[in-house]
């Protein structure tokens, strides 16, 4: 049957070069989606700064109880060591030396503003750094530049360097220029007492790199830190860039739903895409099968040579995607770190797995598409066979029929669940994978559904004359190709909608949610990233001020200790405000308490926190440590927006950069907005300064690393699901030769076969458009009513219209080509050309 299949390959290349197609970009998609995936779950960071360290030793990012190293919730800011940890780990047996290290975060100003990390002189040697000019920093306003930044700003041993950290502007003395084999990145190295001031938290450090004596195995030193100071988390190998760059931990968990996501989304529509271009391949050799039944070909040998003709274009197809797919995941990676959504730091991983998955996947699903396809032409009997070989109406199967209930099923309960139970922007979380199981559940159907989608677009055929007429009385008999052809048209429009839809409703909604709680008329911000938090009373101190409040962002958890002393974490999202400026510059009044109270230990809670003005909460901050807070105030946040807010100085210290993002200004009643504005300007030169206006407009921008994941998994995803809408339409087209020439032998023009063709393109792109709507909103309205209880998405109107135009325009492209080269040939040997 093997040679069979490849002789029988050789005379139906443009059915190979489908299938080839559709297994091939498959194949590319898994693989380059579970190289993510991959990399998320090796979650590997390159050490730069801290190269020369072969072990060292950080902070437990984890939420306390898990063990070191395993949680999958970690804390969002670095998680500080206390300063005498360093000591313990110097007297562990084999440590050379233990060293201190903190990270500041510097502006270098000058024409050219560059962000950098200053740390401590004695941290020069984990990377290691050594000088190329100059000196090292003696004095407390010297400063050792590296090398690339030196270069980039001009400057030498001996020049004065302006730089600000967290806002607060310095000038130093360059002494000395570095170079490092291990890193080029910005950095500035001061005395290690100045930097411990910069650094600003009195007995505290980042980590610890540790420099080993001479034949000391780092495996059994790090297991003897482990053992001599626990509760940290100790580092060797690929795994100590995450020391140095806490961020790729949240990364990490970032990329890896993010990944599943993409990989689950993109294997559905692979194993869809390729089933049903699979399986139509097979459909159309009906008339083929039936009569090599009639000659006493068994069952059993029609499916094997189906299944060996299919292995043997899965094969070849999965080989080529090998280097592709690997190509592929890296471009995916690329622009998820080119969009913020993952740190650069993160070393791309794609090993065999992902590719074993590719080629499981493309090989798998080839061969089931081909046994289904195949199983029910070969049992029938022969004079069946022939007779249904003219014309297939049977598509209901009792698998079909099964899956069919249990996709639609799950999408309706999934549906369900988003518009009664999600609330907010995570509602996309059921939302998107609703859209697919609507669209396999549809497709599934399909069949039934455009034999009346065929009745319902009857008056195309007749506004558009005889060549209408005959379009819709084809569509209407025979449904079954008609919806082979529909349901790609249907899944990229369904999912493009849906996906684009569910991201531009997020970001409506966030934009109404800010500029109902933007109180302030002026908001003040930073072009090197951070304010000095003394601004705020100078502000709020000038004649046209009614009131200045900080604004940071942050996160948090509420904890419970339950009956059995269990701890019960509440993740929350923190705003740090200003207590004398709150009342005025926030939008959402206190429905209980005073946000003018927010100073020290306190708190104000959403109202749905149940708490009551006067309780003592605890809140663990994003880096860990503990306090415990009075209830000052409760108010009503949007919907599914909550978050608390606490006094800005006391968030600050527990964020990673400790820097103050923007200050929200009040104007006094009767103070123009260019009054206010131009008062800001002068009393905070070099900053910017936005009004209302200019700030909602702002805002409005969206989330960007929000906005990129939706393009790019729509993309992916859409994209693919393109490939298959035109694989699909020019096979099922090119099938048709046969068919034309017998409309021509019988005295139609080739104008009129196509003005056929035309209405036949048309009809199949209405009816896909009407189930990929139908599928999007299934999606949709749900999102909508958990977002704000809105039944149409948010966003621009012109975004379906492009998807409808795009959808159509491939139709008519993919429909009417192929028709018109099919008709080039003489019609006579058209009727018999196999």
């Amino acid at each position: 049957m093997v040679g069979l299949a490849l002789k029988t390959l050789r005379f139906r290349t443009g059915a190979f070069l489908a299938a080839l197609v559709a297994l091939f970009a498959g194949g590319v998609v898994v693989q380059g989606c579970g190289g993510l995936l991959e990399t998320g779950i090796r979650g590997d960071v390159r050490a730069e700064r801290l190269a020369a360290a072969p072990v060292v030793v950080t902070g437990s990012q984890d939420y306390p109880g898990h063990a070191v190293g395993t949680a999958t919730d970690p804390m969002t800011e670095r998680v500080l060591l206390d300063a005498d940890v360093a000591d313990a780990v110097a007297k562990v047996p084999g440590v050379r030396a233990a060293v201190p290290d903190v990270s500041v975060p510097v502006t270098v100003l000058g024409a050219r503003s560059v962000g950098a990390t200053g740390h401590g002189w004695s941290g020069a040697a984990l990377a290691p750094y050594r000088l190329v000019a100059g000196v090292r920093p003696r004095a407390d306003g010297d400063v050792v530049l590296d090398r690339t930044t030196a270069s980039a700003l001009g400057v030498r041993p001996g020049a004065r360097l302006e730089a600000a950290v967290r806002g607060v502007p310095h000038t130093f003395r360059v002494s000395g220029v570095a170079a490092s084999p291990a890193t080029g990145r910005p950095v500035l190295f001061f005395t290690d007492a100045r930097a411990r001031r910069l650094y600003d938290r009195p007995g505290k450090i980042d980590d610890v790199g540790v420099l080993a004596a001479p034949h000391t195995d780092p495996a059994a030193l790090a297991d003897a830190i482990g053992d001599a100071v626990p509760g940290v988390r100790v580092l060797r190998g690929a795994d100590r860039g995450v020391a140095e760059f806490p961020e790729a931990i949240s990364g990490r968990q970032n990329l890896i739903p993010l990944a599943g996501a993409f990989g689950g989304l993109a294997a559905m529509v692979a194993v869809f895409v390729v089933g049903s271009t699979v399986g139509m391949l097979v459909q159309q050799r009906r008339r083929e099968m039936a009569l090599m039944r009639t000659i006493g070909v068994t069952p059993g040998q029609v499916r094997r040579m189906v299944m060996a003709e299919t292995a043997v274009v899965a094969l070849f197809a999965a080989g080529l995607s090998l280097v592709p797919g690997s190509a592929f995941g890296h471009v995916l990676y690329d622009v998820l770190v080119e969009r913020e959504l993952i740190p650069g730091e993160m070393v791309f991983r794609q090993g065999y797995i992902p590719r074993l998955a590719g080629l499981g996947t493309t090989l798998l699903t080839a061969l089931a598409a081909a046994f289904i396809a195949s199983r029910r032409v070969s049992r029938v009997r022969p004079t069946e066979a022939m007779a249904e070989a003219t014309l297939q109406t049977r598509w209901v199967s009792p698998v079909r029929a099964v899956l069919a209930v249990l996709t639609l099923g799950g999408a309706t309960a999934l549906a369900v669940v988003t518009a009664t139970v999600m609330t907010g922007p995570v509602a996309a979380s059921t939302a998107a994978p609703a859209a697919m199981l609507w669209a396999v559940g549809i497709a599934l159907v399909s069949p039934g559904l455009c034999r009346w989608l065929a009745v319902l677009l009857r008056p195309v055929g007749w506004l558009t004359g005889l060549p209408g007429r005959l379009a819709t009385e084809n569509a209407s008999v025979r449904r079954v190709r008609l919806a082979a052809a529909v349901v790609p048209i249907m899944l990229v429009t369904g999912l493009a909608t849906a996906l684009i839809y569910l991201q531009t409703s997020q970001d409506e909604a966030s934009g109404r949610m800010f500029a109902d709680g933007l109180k302030a008329d002026a908001v003040v911000t930073s072009p090197y990233g951070a304010l000095p938090p003394s601004l705020v009373p100078a502000l709020a101190r000038l004649p046209q001020v009614a009131g200045a409040s900080a604004s940071v962002p942050g996160e948090g958890r509420l904890e419970t200790v339950a009956g059995d002393r269990t701890v019960r974490p509440s993740r929350i999202d923190l705003q740090g405000v200003t207590a004398s400026g709150a009342p005025q510059t926030v939008g959402r009044p206190a429905v209980r308490g005073d946000f003018a109270d927010l100073t020290g230990d306190s708190i104000v809670l959403p109202a749905d926190r149940d708490a009551r003005v006067g309780d003592r909460v605890r809140l663990r901050w994003g880096d860990g440590e503990v306090s415990v807070l009075t209830v000052v105030g409760t108010f009503e946040p949007p919907r599914g927006f909550g978050y608390a807010m606490v006094p800005a100085e006391a968030l600050l210290p527990h964020t990673t950069g400790g820097e103050l993002p923007q200050i929200l200004v009040k104007a006094k009643p009767g103070v123009l907005p260019e009054e206010l504005t131009g008062a800001l300007r002068k009393a905070a030169p070099g900053q910017i300064v936005a009004d209302r206006a200019e700030a909602k407009a702002a805002y409005g921008q969206g989330d960007p690393t929000g906005r990129a994941a939706t393009w790019l998994l729509a993309s992916v995803v859409v994209g693919y699901a393109v490939i298959a809408l035109v694989n699909a339409l020019i096979v099922a087209t090119a099938e048709r030769r046969a068919e034309f020439a017998l409309q021509r032998l019988i005295g139609a023009t080739r104008a009129q076969v196509l003005a056929m063709t035309a209405v036949e393109a048309l009809v199949t792109a209405l009816a896909g458009i009407v189930l990929g709507t139908a599928v999007a909103a299934g999606a949709l309205i749900p999102f909508g009513q958990a977002l704000d209880g809105s039944v149409l998405p948010g966003g621009p109107r012109w975004i379906y219209a492009a998807i409808v135009t795009g959808a159509v325009t491939l139709t008519f492209a993919a429909i009417l080509l192929p028709a018109s080269l099919a008709l080039r040939a003489r019609p006579g040997e058209a009727a018999v050309a196999p």
